[in-house]
């Protein structure tokens, strides 16, 4: 859990330089993405209807803030439990070896516990405002490095984690995608949050998706949902 706050503590820091110097990183592919081809597969960890509920009132804090940028909605939140083909211009799902995934995912998840994530705190990058969460004891963490071992056991790792290896449990919420109208005002919003407790979050499934790059509520195809030390997929 000090490794993930002092992880986010320095994006803020970062983030914070660079806002205060009036640069924020714009999304080139917002608002339109008419002509963003981009696909990859990912298991996502969902939020609960309580949760969501709760977060609903956080966006919309946001959306007040900055309405005119890229704002999620309460069903596309999610944690990235791992990036299983990470999103790329044409990636093609019908040669990817769908049934493999699911077979080896089934046997991870079914002898996995259920995770609980605790939801504290926003922080920011260049590019976007993120909602800060905890894997209690690590549990996610090594949820993580069993399907990585999984995955390369099996040869199926290609694809895998291209952009960055994932460690934290945060969120994103919000993408810039046009110069802030009122980015003070913004920095005092999120800096007002830094420490919010939004409460925790029991994730008793993980959901194995085919997704664009902003897990689009339109545009992602749920493939299998694995309960957390059930009997198979859903």
């Amino acid at each position: 859990m000090q490794d993930e706050r002092a992880l986010y503590d320095r994006l803020w820091d970062d983030a914070l330089a660079s806002f205060r110097s009036g640069a924020v990183e714009l999304d080139p592919h917002l608002p339109d993405r008419v002509d963003d081809d981009r696909l990859g597969l990912t298991l996502a960890a969902r939020f609960d209807d309580a949760t969501r509920e709760r977060l609903s009132a956080l966006l919309d804090d946001l959306r007040a803030l900055a309405p005119e940028q890229h704002i999620y909605r309460p069903d596309e939140l999610h944690i990235t439990v791992l990036s299983v083909v990470t999103t790329t211009p044409g990636f093609d799902p019908a040669r990817a070896p769908l049934g493999a995934y699911r077979a080896l995912f089934a046997e991870v998840f079914a002898a996995a516990e259920p995770l609980t994530l605790h939801l504290r705190g926003l922080t920011a990058s260049r590019c976007c405002v993120m909602l800060c969460g905890y894997s209690a004891d690590g549990a996610l963490n090594a949820l993580r490095a069993k399907l990585r071992e999984a995955l390369s056991a099996a040869g199926l790792q290609d694809g895998l984690e291209l952009r960055y290896r994932i460690t934290a449990a945060h969120a994103t919420l919000l993408r810039f995608q046009t110069p802030p109208a009122r980015l003070d005002a913004l920095i005092e919003g999120i800096a007002a949050r830094r420490d919010i407790d939004y409460g925790a979050c029991h994730v008793d499934a993980i959901e194995f998706v085919l997704n664009d790059w902003y897990m689009s509520h339109d545009r992602v195809r749920v493939l299998a949902r694995f309960p957390l030390g059930g009997l198979g997929p859903e």
